[in-house]
């Protein structure tokens, strides 16, 4: 066999490998979605994917490592959004709106990926990125500083507040995905962005905040 047709068919091999993971975990987004952690079978995902039990377990060690990767999956597209918000306008613009809406956006184009990630049930959510940390490190950066400088109440718990504020939004996004005709999404974004401002306007520096998304973004 020349040198060439085996490097094909290492390819092809490669290919195929990579089809079968793929579909493999479009399938397991499915089952986490619909059933949460404990309901998802492996058995019904790997049949669903055409493919055999033993085919499942050379790609995924168990069920756990397969949510770890399709977290990891939704952290990475959230996190890509969240920077396109950061650098919004160079970095100028009106980013708090913007950083609301790339979470309203992944929740619309990742409603799936949204509600896998935040299924606490499962026995690695706590060992997973947060899902919201790199809004919520850059919010407590905000806080702190406002505090620092006399612009917020020092009575708060920046971090308390940060998770505070981004479950509130969180929640609203959520219910305003189940329930588009009550509110526009214009609407939506600017209510907790009003929200948002009233109680801490201050920001922190461009720098602080650059060097907590670099660091976020070193563990994806």
């Amino acid at each position: 066999m020349s040198e060439k047709n085996s490097q094909s068919k290492a390819t092809i091999k490669e290919r195929l490998k990579e089809e079968t993971r793929s579909a493999i975990i479009d399938e397991a987004i499915k089952a986490f979605s619909e059933l949460g952690y404990h309901g998802m079978k492996i058995a019904a995902v790997a049949r669903e994917a055409g493919v055999a039990n033993g085919t499942f377990y050379l790609h995924f060690k168990d069920k756990e490592a397969l949510y770890s990767e399709i977290v990891s999956m939704a952290n990475s597209k959230l996190g890509s959004g969240i920077f396109a918000a950061h650098n919004f306008n160079g970095g100028k613009g009106d980013t708090d709106r913007a950083e609301l809406q790339a979470v309203m956006d992944f929740a619309e184009n990742h409603s799936d990926l949204m509600r896998i990630a935040l299924d606490t049930s499962a026995p690695a959510a706590q060992s997973n990125t947060d899902l919201l940390a790199p809004l919520i490190n850059i919010r407590i950066s905000e806080l702190e500083k406002g505090i620092k400088d006399g612009q917020i109440y020092s009575g708060i718990h920046p971090e308390i507040g940060a998770r505070a504020e981004m479950s509130m939004a969180l929640s609203v996004i959520q219910w305003w995905t189940n329930n588009r005709g009550k509110a526009t999404k214009e609407q939506v974004l600017d209510t907790l962005c009003h929200i948002r401002r009233s109680w801490s306007a201050m920001e922190a520096s461009t720098d602080d905040i650059d060097s907590l998304l670099s660091q976020w973004d070193s563990r994806l």
